[in-house]
């Protein structure tokens, strides 16, 4: 018995000393990283991370609101030479594609839930990234992040791109021209329904139609307080849905875009011409919601 009353007391010593040494170093971490003290606190401030793919993804995190918004270059540069912004932690993945590399965290996001090892891939990528010196993230920051990220979904990522190419901007330009509306008023109102404008993109004809009357019934049900303002058809076939943000209520739009079953990065743009909050552009794979 005396051995064993030995080794029980080591094992309780070197379990109180590894105890003390994360909780000072908890406190270290507390104490030195700006990142740590936000997530933390939940602070309105907001944490800065710059993906340095090609081109760079600019980052900011607001932990109060669990809204990421996400601003994409409109420069490219050479792999592993792109620069963070000022005071920006940053982080380098093994995939330098900027679209390729945000589809596989879209894709880790929504299946990590049902995959666990997807958790054990993230830890092993921070670390050989750590070990290579393609991130200044501290582990203490890492284990937060990786944290807040287990509540997001995708529509919690308001992403905006630079400015389109000549092929999107000639697409733009045959939008169907959107009434005129005598009063301006309701969009600058709180507390209002969100103005929809729907846009069939998916080659289905009808499809637009079938949404309104959905939305317009879920907002008479009092399930959705939207004003679909008008619905026509897109002037290209896209193989995904999307829904454009232009008012910034990405709380309400987060809402919208679960009830009709797109649940992507909301994109955001900032357009002065359009007179509606969002727009839906219904894709192939959009399928009516039961």
């Amino acid at each position: 018995m005396e051995p064993f009353n030995k080794a029980r007391k080591i094992t309780e010593r070197c379990l109180m000393l590894l105890a003390t040494a994360l909780f000072a170093w908890a406190i270290w971490a507390q104490l030195t990283s700006r990142t740590v003290q936000i997530l933390t606190n939940r602070e309105k401030d907001s944490v800065h991370l710059s993906v340095l793919t090609s081109p760079t993804m600019d980052i900011a995190y607001n932990p109060a609101t669990r809204k990421a918004a996400i601003s994409v270059r409109a420069e490219t540069c050479p792999p592993h030479n792109c620069k963070p912004l000022n005071r920006a932690k940053f982080f380098t993945p093994e995939i330098t594609g900027r679209e390729e590399a945000w589809n596989t965290f879209k894709e880790a996001l929504n299946n990590w839930r049902y995959n666990p090892l997807i958790i054990g891939q993230a830890v092993w990528a921070y670390i050989t990234a750590w070990h290579d010196k393609r991130t200044d993230l501290t582990p203490a920051e890492f284990a937060l992040i990786s944290l807040e990220l287990t509540q997001l979904e995708a529509a919690d990522f308001a992403l905006k791109l630079p400015p389109s190419s000549k092929r999107a901007k000639k697409a733009r330009q045959q939008m169907p021209e959107m009434p005129l509306v005598a009063d301006m008023a309701p969009l600058t109102q709180k507390n209002r329904p969100i103005v929809v404008e729907i846009l069939n993109a998916s080659g289905q004809r009808g499809l637009a139609l079938k949404l309104t009357q959905f939305l317009r019934d879920q907002n008479a049900k009092g399930l959705l307080r939207v004003d679909v303002l008008q619905y026509d058809n897109y002037p290209t076939l896209q193989a995904t849905s999307s829904i454009v943000d232009y008012s910034g209520r990405l709380v309400q739009v987060k809402q919208l875009s679960r009830a009709i079953g797109i649940n992507g990065e909301i994109k955001t743009d900032s357009s002065p011409n359009v007179i509606c909050d969002t727009r839906i552009i219904l894709g192939k794979d959009f399928e009516m919601p039961l």
